[in-house]
């Protein structure tokens, strides 16, 4: 028989917050999380806003540990914090806050049956640029762990040394599917019976200029200069008016257990994960297919032996860019049929902006939030809906529902895709 995984702890930072009690009010709220850049000079480009968390008080959240860590534990990752980048302080601090949620400290784990796995790549893409620049002027001052730190497998390892995990270890990549990818590894390390706990994270893509610069070559951001001194109203999917994603940063991490190891712990359990699935579009290009998509959400479903109507609630992609939202609409008709107009669907990404790599990790949190609260956020801004978007996306405010099934899509630059079906856990 296969082995059944559930989620027993999670945490994030991202614009909205960075305690799940806080995420969660802002996301009812509907309160946005974008603004104006002000960590990067992006003088250059005509993106200027965006999910900042460039001056994220680090210090203040791994002060926060002590006491609720062993003081060995909390001295070590003080001595680590003096090296780290941004994007392994953010995943490491929410891995720990994970597993403090989950109550696995002080629990007896295999080390070799306990694994890490990072979704994302380029994560130090701007401590990277900062040492160049650092090098072309006086080489003797780049970042003395540089050839360290830099590599992204350097967060995973760096958690699988705080956690004691030394099990499979390391990061998966898949554009903005790469959260989804993770924890498709980690669910398939679980139910191959390789491992017992898996930490599944989502690291903070700590962007350049030039890498907004770049998305917005491609014509994929929200550039209109309207949004400057309202950034709040930029990321807007499904309105008629939405002219491309906001980028932000953001990091996420769920630990994921088999049901057997969780009870025998007398583990609270969040959600039960019943399947990830990906597929690819053969395009390298960052041009959604409909039709691609709606097969993946059936293969999900049937290798689930989950019925359609069996899903309640769509936690969707919905980037905001023109393209995109109407045919993720369209993938989810093809793939549900006449069940499509009886789903709630929602879009994080109109108040987070998109946190790329770690976006489904980050969304995937909120909405087990909503399914644990029974309430649905709302897709703000959207002050026309776009004729071809005729399902229920919570356009008017929260909604009252009991979420028994969410679908979380994610759809990655170069055609890469991933969902997951995440369960309300009912023993």
């Amino acid at each position: 028989m296969k082995r059944r995984v559930v989620i027993t702890g999670m945490d994030t930072i991202n614009p909205l917050g960075d305690t799940l009690e806080e995420y969660y009010s802002n996301l009812i709220k509907g309160k946005s999380g974008i603004k104006r850049w002000t960590s990067l000079d992006l003088s250059k480009v005509d993106c200027k806003i965006g999910g900042d968390l460039g001056d994220y008080d680090f210090k203040s959240r791994l002060e926060q540990l002590r006491g609720q860590i062993e003081e060995n534990l909390h001295k070590k990752l003080r001595k680590l914090f003096r090296n780290m980048t941004f994007s392994n302080k953010a995943a490491t601090l929410t891995a720990i806050h994970a597993f403090l949620d989950a109550g696995l400290f002080g629990v007896d784990i295999d080390p070799d049956r306990f694994g890490v796995v990072v979704g994302g790549h380029n994560f130090n893409s701007n401590y990277v640029l900062k040492n160049i620049h650092q090098f072309e002027e006086e080489p003797a001052y780049i970042e003395p762990l540089f050839g360290v730190e830099a590599l992204d497998p350097n967060i995973p390892a760096t958690i699988s040394e705080v956690l004691g995990a030394q099990g499979p270890t390391f990061t998966m990549g898949a554009a903005c599917s790469s959260g989804n990818i993770a924890l498709r590894e980690g669910f398939r390390n679980i139910i191959s019976g390789e491992c017992d706990v898996m930490i599944v994270s989502g690291a903070i893509f700590d962007m350049t200029s030039s890498d907004i610069h770049a998305m917005a070559y491609l014509d994929t951001l929200a550039i209109d200069e309207k949004y400057y001194d309202m950034p709040e109203k930029a990321s807007r999917p499904f309105d008629a008016g939405r002219s491309g994603f906001v980028p932000s940063h953001g990091a996420g991490t769920i630990i994921i257990e088999s049901l057997d190891f969780a009870q025998e712990r007398n583990a609270s359990i969040r959600a039960e994960v019943l399947g990830v699935a990906a597929n690819a579009n053969a395009n390298h290009l960052p041009v959604p297919s409909a039709e691609t998509q709606a097969r993946l959400i059936q293969n999900l479903l049937r290798n689930t032996g989950v019925r359609p109507e069996e899903v309640d609630y769509v936690n969707c992609h919905a980037t905001s860019t023109p393209v995109g939202d109407t045919l993720e609409i369209k993938a989810i008709k093809q793939a549900f049929g006449k069940h499509a107009y009886a789903l709630k669907l929602n879009a994080p990404k109109s108040m987070l902006g998109h946190v790329c790599w770690s976006a489904p990790i980050v969304e995937s949190i909120g909405g087990i939030l909503q399914m644990e609260h029974g309430m649905l956020h709302p897709s703000i801004n959207i002050d026309r809906l776009d004729p071809e978007v005729d399902l229920d996306v919570c356009k008017d405010g929260p909604v009252k529902h009991q979420i028994r099934m969410m679908l979380k899509n994610s759809f990655g630059f170069g055609g890469l895709n991933c969902c997951s079906l995440i369960k309300r856990y009912e023993g």
